[in-house]
């Protein structure tokens, strides 16, 4: 169990020394007299668990809890508090200490700590700043006007429900964040709901897009690669004999040129057979170069034919390439236009459908609303009856009730017409106890206003005496400072012997090098002032003679001089002078003299000898004539001079005149003024301490009476609000008796009233019993037929349903094929277009192909015109063959073969033209065949590889299985291929959303469940502890008041964990009691039961009660010295107390005394005392 130990405290408060005192298990009890400081050690407890409130702990800030110094005892720097504790685990101690530089600090264990480690290292024990825990002066009585709420908390603290209400404050938070996280999700989920389902449809298109395209793919690369498969062996073919025509061609050139070469040998030989033939030759010659001139044009057309033909062949191809495409596109058209058609038709019917199931509902809806316009009608009338008959049977469960509350209210009447009138009696005995206490609180308002006004002009006379103190201070200050600059300025002169002539002041600037130097006359002797001036010309220049010890000094002195060349000094050994005084008695007796010069003068232990020698027996007078007259009247031969100093030699020459304040007090008055500056000093330093403490002093009692000003000004406010709630108090008191009486008469009229309702009941009741027979039978009645026309509705209602699934199923569809019918109309414009365009091209192209035709035609018709002429050359040749043959019969076998050879050359050039005529042939199909070939690869991905070899027939399947995905292709129409992968994200956001839907709302569930436990369990630990409390507390009210009641209640109409509480007291012989009427030591007696009633249930470890019996009288004091020793056995308490009955109680008594303003404990073990005594 937690047990406090000591408490330690230095500089908190009066507490400036270091004081520790030891707390017994049991009764603590802290005495002394008024003002010794015994509170401050209750608010030191108080301080060190946190105390915000300078209030609470009577201090004005946070400064004032440090020790304020004394007249005897310099403020503390600091102030601490230290706490230590013993538990089942050990010993520990907590500490805070504030300096006055405002750093606070608190410790565990002489670790620094925050507040809040203390807090909750206490949290549950009820130790801590809570009224029933640490109770201050005058704060027992506070208990029964706490609010509602701070009262609660002290049963809460009792029961340690907050661990319980700062668990379901943190669930709350959790699950408002939980439900506001859901909420936001909710919104989010349902827009991505439908966004997610708008992508559904758009990605299952893309997907089925997708899966035909790579069908389409597949079978366009199978059927393509085959075509091309085929085109390439063709191809290969092709190459083949164009290459075997190309080797024909050559070996038949090669022959050519081998019967030219025998051609033109044999003609040699002819011409050099006859001359004759020579011309015959020529013309042949000639004949055979225009063949070749012929020849060769052919070639050129034939090529030129050849390249026309090859543009006309690749205009051709292209031509029908676009037909053909103008063909597949009239195709796609005729089939988008019969998938309109079939679209069409679809959203006709489907149409159609949609107006017949509308018309159909409409008709359901209509024939539904007239079947239950009548249900409602029979509902209404089956209401209206059961209302009635509920209406007539609570009429008589009325009446009757009502005739037994009547016979009731009769009966009571009578009870409470004479609680009434004893009420008003009450009422007014209380008013008039009001009045007086009104009138009582009125005049100490009158006195408290006269203190504020008297402490109000205190105040102002306390401000202007510290104005006046702070100004004297100042002023003292400033001369201290200014006499400290003029004894700093004397002091460097003296040292620096300033005024003395250069002699002196070489010689004292080596002063260390003599040791028997001393020093000058003038800073040896000492003068009153008033005889300074006449001192002063007595010694004129002697005041800068130097006093030495003996002569062996003085020659030393007079040797340094000599050689340093520097001046010339007097030295005065002591052991050498000597002077020549003699007293005249006649100088004496005369009424002007004052004393003898020597004997004015001061001087040093040890230079006796000095003054005599100085100033022999010359002597001080007051003015020059007392002067004359002694030297005339009594015959005084040595020197004389009067106090303002004018002298008279001895040997009568009279020296004197007006001499200035510098010259009179320069040398002899500087030592005497250093003196009198320490001294003024001194004496400052006296005052301005004295100005402080004054100033102090007055800060204090301004601080005193402004607190006291505050303490009134409370007070009035207090008395002034207590002032208005009697007066309230009487108003509600008047009120209630006016509102009594006023209730006797109407308890008379109800009794009339009553007696008549008796009557008129009776007879009510026995029509109301017939018209609830008929109501029975008809509503019985009506009630089947109710359940007959409910049984048909209900079965309308499904059809019904069931109908407007249907339409909006056909909605849907009919919104699908809106959307595809809007794609293929789109697309049939689309290739209407596109067929314009490719016809345009065709136009273009044919005009082409015309121009190239007539180019071509005109080609050939020049080739035409060659053949023919060479056709005439061969046969003009031929004849001039057969000229030369009849012209030259001997040689017919010359020119015979000659002819042959000419024969052989023609046909190889035919064969070659033929030749070249295949190879063209050749070239035109492998051109047609690799452009065939290129259109093809167009139609493969580059990345297809070898495919499968397909027959003709499987070819054939390939093509059509290829057209019937690429119509399904063109059937689905644009689709959005992004749609996919923005579905799958889309709905892993989705799904992930509902998981963590689902998180929250598993986790809404469980806080629920966890705040409801944490409230049921609060609820719980509340109620037994509240009942247990409110028990204790009646048991306390009863044993303190003789038989009285004490009640704690719950204000109801709230939550059970945030309603407050209220105590309602009844006093033996009296009624319920306002706690405010109640008395102050009432008012501590109430507030002692609840304390101890809280210490019943839950002790605290320790209790600091701080004259908490004070209100109470000898009788009262003994009730609450039994129930001080009745709990000492559980806990501890720590007792400020001038009651003796209860320092009889006490284990250990502490005397608290305060000697120049500090506070000391005195500890005296009670026990021990009865032991000696005993």
């Amino acid at each position: 169990m937690l047990r406090l130990n000591s408490v330690y405290i230095k500089g908190f408060k009066s507490f400036a020394m270091p004081t520790r005192f030891e707390v017994s298990s049991g009764i603590t009890a802290v005495v002394g007299p008024n003002g010794s400081g015994k509170s401050n050690v209750v608010d030191a407890i108080r301080w060190i668990f946190g105390e915000q409130s300078m209030k609470n702990i009577r201090a004005d800030n946070r400064e004032d809890v440090i020790f304020n110094g004394s007249e005897r005892f310099p403020p503390s720097n600091s102030a601490e508090v230290k706490l230590v504790f013993e538990s089942e685990e050990g010993t520990f101690s907590i500490a805070r200490e504030i300096s006055r530089d405002g750093q606070s600090m608190y410790r565990v264990n002489d670790r620094q700590s925050r507040l809040k480690d203390i807090r909750e290292l206490f949290q549950g024990t009820g130790v801590g700043m809570d009224i029933y825990s640490i109770v201050g002066q005058g704060q027992v009585d506070k208990v029964v006007t706490a609010s509602p709420f701070e009262l609660r908390a002290l049963i809460e603290e009792a029961a340690g429900t907050a661990v319980y209400k700062e668990r379901k404050k943190e669930a709350l938070g959790k699950l408002a964040a939980t439900e506001e996280n859901l909420s936001r999700l909710e919104d989010i989920i349902f827009e991505l709901g439908k966004q997610r389902k708008s992508l559904y449809l758009k990605a299952k298109r893309a997907e089925k897009f997708v899966e035909y395209s790579a069908k389409q793919k597949e079978l366009k690369n199978l059927f393509y690669g085959n075509i091309a498969r085929l085109e390439k062996e063709k191809l290969e073919e092709l190459h083949t004999g164009f290459d075997k025509v190309r080797d024909e061609l050559k070996d038949l050139q090669k022959k050519l040129i081998e019967g030219e070469s025998k051609w033109s040998a044999l003609r040699a030989e002819f011409s050099e057979v006859d001359k004759e033939i020579e011309g015959f030759t020529r013309l042949l010659e000639e004949y055979k170069k225009r063949q070749n001139d012929l020849l060769e044009l052919k070639e050129m057309y034939t090529r030129r034919l050849s390249e026309r033909e090859n543009r006309l062949i690749e205009v051709s191809t292209r031509i029908d390439n676009f037909r053909s495409e103008i063909e597949n596109l009239d195709k796609r058209k005729d089939e988008i236009k019969l998938i309109i058609e079939t679209l069409e038709k679809q959203i006709s019917d489907e149409e159609t459908g949609l107006s017949s199931s509308e018309e159909e509902r409409d008709s359901l809806v209509k024939n539904y609303s007239t079947r239950e316009r009548e249900w409602l009608k029979h509902q209404e009338t089956f209401d209206s009856i059961s209302k009635r008959l509920s209406k007539v049977e609570n009429e008589l469960e009325r009446l009757e009730n009502s005739r037994e509350d009547t016979n009731k209210r009769l009966r009571l009447i009578e009870n409470q017409l004479g609680s009434k009138r004893e009420r008003f009696e009450t009422l007014k005995e209380e008013t008039e106890s009001l009045a007086k206490q009104g009138q009582e609180s009125s005049e100490k308002q009158r006195k408290v206003e006269a203190d504020v006004r008297g402490s109000k002009e205190r105040l102002a006379e306390l401000d202007v005496e510290l104005e006046k103190a702070r100004e004297n201070l100042s002023k003292d200050e400033s001369e201290l400072r200014s006499s400290q600059m003029e004894r700093g300025l004397l002091e460097r002169q003296q040292g620096e012997y300033q005024g003395f002539s250069k002699a002196v002041r070489e010689v004292f600037s080596r002063k260390d090098s003599f040791s028997g130097l001393r020093d000058v006359v003038a800073n040896l002797v000492g003068v009153p002032e008033s005889y300074e001036t006449a001192i002063t010309i007595l010694l004129g220049y002697r005041m800068q003679d130097i006093v030495v010890d003996d002569s062996i000094t003085a020659k030393r002195i007079i040797e340094f001089l000599k050689s340093y060349k520097i001046g010339r000094v007097t030295l005065l050994p002591m052991d050498m002078i000597e002077g020549n005084f003699r007293s005249f008695s006649k100088a004496e007796a005369h009424p002007g003299f004052i004393n003898y010069a020597a004997r004015l003068v001061d001087i040093p232990s040890g230079f006796e000898k000095l003054p005599v020698y100085l100033f022999g027996n010359s002597i001080v007078v007051g003015t020059l004539d007392d002067a004359i007259d002694i030297r005339k009247a009594v015959g005084f031969l040595g020197r004389i001079v009067s106090v303002d100093g004018q002298l008279l030699s001895a040997g009568g020459s009279i020296t004197g005149g007006f001499i200035g304040e510098e010259a009179r007090t320069d040398l002899l008055s500087r030592k005497r003024r250093i003196q009198e500056l320490i001294e003024r000093e001194t004496e400052l330093e006296k005052q301005i301490q004295l100005g402080r403490r004054q100033i102090e002093r007055l800060k204090d009692e301004i601080r005193e009476v402004r607190g006291y000003l505050k303490a009134l000004q409370e007070e009035l406010n207090e008395l002034a609000s207590k002032g208005a709630a009697i007066n309230r108090m009487i108003s509600e008191l008047l009120k209630s008796a006016q509102e009594v009486e006023e209730e006797i008469s109407e308890l008379t009229k109800l009794e009339t009233e009553y007696t008549r309702r008796m009557e008129e009941n009776s007879r009510k009741k026995e029509i109301l019993v017939e018209e609830q027979s008929s109501l029975k039978e008809e509503r019985l009645k009506l009630e089947r037929m109710v359940e007959a026309e409910s049984e048909e509705l209900k079965k309308q209602k499904k059809a019904l349903e069931q109908l407007q699934e249907r339409i909006v199923d056909t909605r849907l569809r009919l919104s699908t094929l809106y959307e595809k019918h809007e794609q293929y109309t789109k697309e049939h414009s689309s290739l209407i277009q596109k067929k314009k365009v490719d016809k345009e091209n065709i136009d273009l192209l044919s005009r082409e192909v015309l121009e190239v035709e007539s180019e071509t035609e005109r080609l050939r018709r020049q080739v035409g015109d060659q053949e023919r002429e060479l056709t005439s050359v061969k046969k003009e040749t031929e004849n001039l063959f057969s000229s030369i043959r009849n012209q030259r019969e001997g040689k017919e076998q010359r020119l015979s073969s000659l002819q042959e050879a000419e024969e052989e050359i023609n046909k190889m050039k035919e064969d070659r033209e033929k030749l070249r005529d295949k190879a063209h042939q050749f070239e035109m199909h492998i051109q047609e065949s690799e452009m065939k070939l290129s259109r093809v690869k167009e139609e493969l991905d580059e990345d297809a590889g070898d495919v499968q070899i397909l027959s003709e027939e499987k070819l054939h399947e390939t093509k059509v299985e290829l057209d019937d995905y690429e119509n399904k292709l063109k059937f689905l129409g644009s689709v959005d291929l992004e749609a996919i992968d923005e579905y799958g994200v889309v709905d892993k956001e989705y799904q992930e959303l509902e998981e963590q839907k689902q998180d929250l709302e598993d986790a809404k569930v469980k806080l629920i469940e966890l705040i409801e436990k944490t409230d049921a369990k609060a609820k719980s630990i509340f109620m037994e502890t509240f009942n247990n409390v409110n028990s204790n507390f009646g048991q306390y009210i009863e044993e303190i008041f003789d038989g009285g009641e004490g009640e704690i209640k719950i204000i109801p109409g709230e939550d059970l964990l945030e309603t407050g509480l209220e105590i309602t007291v009844r006093r033996p012989g009296r009624k319920v009691q306002k706690l405010q009427l109640l008395s102050g030591g009432e008012k501590a007696l109430v507030g002692i039961a609840l304390v101890f009633s809280l210490l019943s249930i839950k002790p605290s470890p320790f209790y600091v009660l701080d004259e908490v019996d004070a209100p109470l009288d000898d009788f009262n004091a003994e009730r609450f010295r039994v129930l001080l020793k009745k709990h000492a056995t559980d806990t501890q308490f720590l007792v400020v107390t001038h009651n003796k009955l209860v320092m009889e109680v006490a284990n250990v008594l502490h005397g608290v005394t305060m000697t120049d303003g500090l506070s000391r404990v005195i500890p005296v073990e009670l026990q021990s005392v009865e032991t000696v005594i005993g």
